[in-house]
């Protein structure tokens, strides 16, 4: 039975018992958080010891009838190294948003500059074009700049796609003119299928997740599904890339081509890994915030057709089997049904469905699983699902897929237990957040207490679009779409969705690992740290001398391990109101921006 708690201000979930495992997830027990002041109903859900707290950013009201929403459909957010976040909206905008108070301020508006398809007054519905993947420079201020990856109308009713740069500047940026450096151009794009992930790695490279533009489905049904074929010399030197559909693209900030990429069929191009679908999202691992490990491992959350959603770790030159194979190569339900191959495939009417869930033309190919031997395949770290039966539901809502969204890592060593070196995947459909813990060398996934290697969180009436992870570990950001139908976290299918265009923001209370501490740091940090009185009754002060590196954060656990007070501090003396905490004892856990713990004290609170 689920519980309603009415509340009028953001609350702390108190963790309950999971119900028993079933079907290889984690079942969890939810509490629905009724926000009155937000008129939004938020389902929060969550394994046994963890606790969030939850909150709607924006929310004020939308500027514009014609706009109902507070994102202008959101499709990345980024946590940047100046603590605001980061956001590209599909109509062409960037957005940077103060995560305390939800302020907006625009730093580009080109609608005029992008082909993106909406239906419907205020809108109903969308496709999937548009402005898409976002990156900040990686010298970021120093080099004020940023990347953003968006659909232009190249003529004659075709959309093609550009990486392009702009500097960020005290005024919204309007018009290309003058403003925007074009990276690369003439990338495939479509309104199904574009994909559109970018990241900009540790080697300064940037990654673009580029679809099968919807190739053989629906009314894109005679297109051919390229994802297996890789480009010309001829095709390259003339900037021809009608051969990276399905691809995840390497590119140099100059939109070269990377002196070390695979030699794929003979061919070096932009092509880092083929034989995609829809891969949706892309991450490296990287260590606590914005730190990537060396030679950090790359992965990617994938869309299925009507099964085999999946998680990938990319591999430069592998090949990830689309069309020809969905998830493994198992022959269980998936048959690459060719409509395009068929020699009246323009004459006949559109699938009402996906093409495995359709009867194609006697004239097309049909190949199984096991039909072909692929090169360089690689072998899906997980899928969502793969069914073991021999016929699936064929609609959307009930295929046995969660419609991957975005993927992160998580790689704090010193917050949420248990979390470190794990997998953050959102959903489209089921509003979820899943998490899978990664083994040791990062190649395949572990089994959490729960006996399963998925964890499902914030399970709600939404369309997670993205997610961005606080620095300080602890706090998630997530962009939800503003349009568009949800499974929910019930087993209903509805459109009616309880945060359109939004941000929701879940911020863990539980218990903190300790931090990891230097010995020298440690054996001599009250030679230069003094903290008073204990007892303490209003004031806490904190004295530190010049030498000390900045800033300083510190964290209050209460004697449940419960955090109830952390902040930051740029000055050798400062002080913590604790007038407001209960009297009792507490601990205090003071560190530097290097993660070092300087001091840990119990405390009394009279």
């Amino acid at each position: 039975m689920k519980q309603y708690v009415f509340l009028l201000k953001p609350v702390t979930v108190l963790p309950v018992i999971p119900l028993p495992n079933n079907e290889n997830h984690v079942m969890l027990k939810h509490i629905l958080l009724c926000i009155i002041c937000f008129c939004a109903c938020i389902p929060v859900s969550f394994s046994q010891g963890e606790s969030f707290t939850v909150k709607q950013v924006l929310n004020q009201a939308p500027a514009s009838p014609a706009d109902r929403y507070y994102l202008q459909h959101p499709f990345e957010i980024l946590y940047g190294p100046d603590d605001s976040l980061w956001i590209s909206e599909k109509r062409g905008r960037v957005i940077k948003v103060d995560p305390l108070t939800g302020k907006k301020r625009n730093i580009l508006n080109i609608p005029g500059s992008v082909k993106f398809t909406t239906s419907g007054s205020p809108v109903s519905s969308i496709k999937q074009d548009g402005m898409m993947g976002l990156a900040i420079h990686p010298d970021y201020p120093a080099v004020d700049s940023f990347f953003v990856a968006y659909v232009y109308d190249a003529g004659a009713g075709v959309r093609k796609l550009r990486i392009s740069r702009f500097p960020v500047k005290n005024t919204t940026i309007t018009s290309t003119a003058g403003n925007e450096t074009v990276i690369i151009q003439n990338i495939p794009a479509s309104i199904d299928h574009s994909s559109g992930r970018m990241l900009i790695g540790g080697d300064r490279k940037i990654y673009y997740a580029a679809g099968d533009m919807g190739a053989n489905q629906f009314g894109l049904r005679c297109d051919p599904v390229r994802s297996q074929d890789v480009p010309t010399a001829a095709e390259l030197s003339a900037g021809n890339y009608i051969a990276y559909q399905g691809k995840v693209l390497r590119i140099n900030l100059d939109g070269s081509i990377p002196a070390d990429n695979p030699v794929i069929k003979s061919i070096k191009s932009h092509i880092y890994t083929y034989g995609h679908r829809n891969p949706n999202s892309i991450v490296f691992a990287k260590d606590g915030f914005q730190n990537e490990y060396a030679g950090a491992k790359l992965y990617s959350a994938e869309n299925g057709p009507a099964e085999d959603d999946e998680i990938n770790q990319l591999l430069p030159g592998k090949n990830y089997g689309w069309p020809y194979i969905s998830g493994y190569r198992d022959n269980k339900i998936y048959q690459y049904k060719n409509w395009s191959s068929a020699s009246n495939c323009a004459s006949q009417p559109s699938p009402g469905s996906e093409p495995e869930c359709s009867t194609p033309p006697a004239s097309a190919r049909i190949m199984n699983e096991m039909d072909t031997t692929l090169p360089d395949f690689q072998v899906p770290m997980r899928t969502f699902f793969t069914p073991s039966g021999s016929s699936i539901a064929c609609n959307w809502l009930s295929n046995p897929t969660v419609a991957p969204a975005s993927i992160d890592y998580y790689g704090f060593s010193n917050k949420i237990p248990g979390w470190q070196n794990s997998v953050l995947m959102t959903t489209l459909k089921e509003g979820t957040v899943f998490r899978l813990k990664l083994s040791a060398d990062g190649n395949s996934f572990v089994n959490l207490p729960n006996g399963s290697d998925t964890a499902r969180y914030f399970r709600q009436e939404n369309r997670i679009r993205d997610m961005a992870i606080g620095k300080d570990g602890i706090t998630f950001y997530l962009v939800t779409d503003s349009v568009g139908q949800t499974s929910g976290p019930t087993t209903g299918n509805t459109n009616i969705l309880n945060n359109r265009g939004g941000i929701l923001v879940y911020k863990y209370t539980g218990a903190v690992i300790s931090l990891r501490e230097d010995p020298l740091t440690a054996v001599n940090a009250r030679l230069y740290i003094r903290m008073f009185p204990n007892p303490a009754t209003r004031k806490l002060f904190i004295e530190s001398k010049r030498n000390v590196s900045k800033p300083l954060f510190y964290q209050m656990y209460d004697i449940t391990g419960r955090l109830v007070l952390n902040g930051t501090s740029f000055r050798d003396n400062f002080e913590i109101n604790v007038e407001k905490l209960g009297p009792g004892m507490y601990t205090v856990k003071l560190y530097n921006g290097q993660d070092i713990s300087l001091l840990t004290e119990k405390v009394l609170i009279q």
